[in-house]
């Protein structure tokens, strides 16, 4: 599946890389640098000087596959063929187009015993929500159709499969989990431990809502009150909308600690403002374990946005 990008050819560092083709380490990617060679096409011609006939028939086959997924605009190639710590190198050029995503889940592992029940997507500065199933895949599909890449926290292990066995679909996807680049960074602990440790960006207001407490939103909003949406969607935004400042930091790190990439630096791009909170009521009520069946607090539910609706 090719992938739309506004700004491709900004992929400099995948130029310059070779850590994606068979036989190619850190190592000798780096000697290769020293030696002046900084893309494939310079590559492919001092090839025959440095490798084995062996290595060198693999290498000029990888440059080749490499060049027909550079012109094709197929960033998951190279999802594939990086190693996972590799794969921010892909961040640049798919920049402005990076989906950045989160769910929640009706609880009891992955489908089919367990549903997601709010996705929200961040998508060239809008926040993107659904609840209802078809609203959900619709969204799905156009987020898979139109991003670069998809960034997440963990959702290598959780979202993205959990959407894949939902909704029975492949995600063939560039995808950047920070959960575990930025633990490789020296941070850790969850999301929201991992958020404090950048005071300078924006807390939530949900700080003190976890994911056993969006199972019972979730579960309060099944019994009819609408408040425990707009809750359990404020949580969820709020987990998307910190993806972004945390993939500028990690980028940004990143490339100060290894000049020799010349990976330049990213700027944060202005986030939406949450249209929904946190219900006091509801979470009162979360807090004190009563029964959510004797709770009289309503509320509208939130409207969908429906600009990527697909019929």
């Amino acid at each position: 599946m090719t992938t739309k990008l506004s700004d491709f050819d900004g992929h400099s560092l995948l130029r310059k890389s070779f850590i994606h083709l068979r036989g190619v380490g850190e190592r000798t990617e780096r000697h290769l640098w020293s030696q002046g060679i900084h893309d494939w096409d310079q590559l492919s011609l001092e090839a025959p000087k440095i490798f084995g006939a062996k290595k060198l028939y693999e290498i000029q086959e990888d440059l080749d596959l490499s060049r027909k997924a550079w012109d094709e605009r197929d960033l998951f190639y190279f999802h594939k063929t990086l190693p996972s710590a590799e794969r921010w190198r892909m961040i640049k050029g798919g920049f402005a187009d990076i989906a950045y995503f989160d769910i929640e889940a009706s609880g009891g592992g992955m489908p089919p015993l367990a549903e997601s029940t709010v996705i929200a997507f961040l998508f060239r500065g809008e926040l993107l929500q659904e609840h209802e199933k078809k609203a959900k895949r619709n969204l799905i599909e156009y987020i898979l159709a139109e991003s670069s890449i998809l960034c997440t926290f963990n959702g290598a292990a959780y979202d993205v499969p959990f959407l894949a066995h939902e909704f029975e679909r492949p995600f063939h996807k560039a995808h950047v989990d920070l959960c575990h680049w930025l633990r490789a960074q020296g941070f850790q602990g969850g999301l929201k431990a991992i958020q404090k440790a950048f005071p300078h960006l924006h807390q939530r207001s949900s700080m003190d809502i976890d994911g056993w407490d969006a199972v019972k939103l979730w579960r309060l909003y099944e019994e009819g009150i609408d408040a425990a949406l707009t809750t359990l969607m404020c949580y969820n935004a709020e987990d998307v909308l910190i993806l972004h400042p945390l993939l500028v930091e990690a980028y940004n790190r990143q490339s100060l600690a290894q000049p020799e990439y010349d990976a330049g630096s990213l700027e944060l791009m202005p986030l939406p403002g949450l249209t929904t909170e946190v219900d006091p009521e509801v979470f009162q009520r979360l807090r004190s374990g009563g029964g959510s069946n004797r709770w009289s607090g309503r509320g509208a539910a939130p409207q969908r946005n429906l600009n990527y609706e697909r019929e």
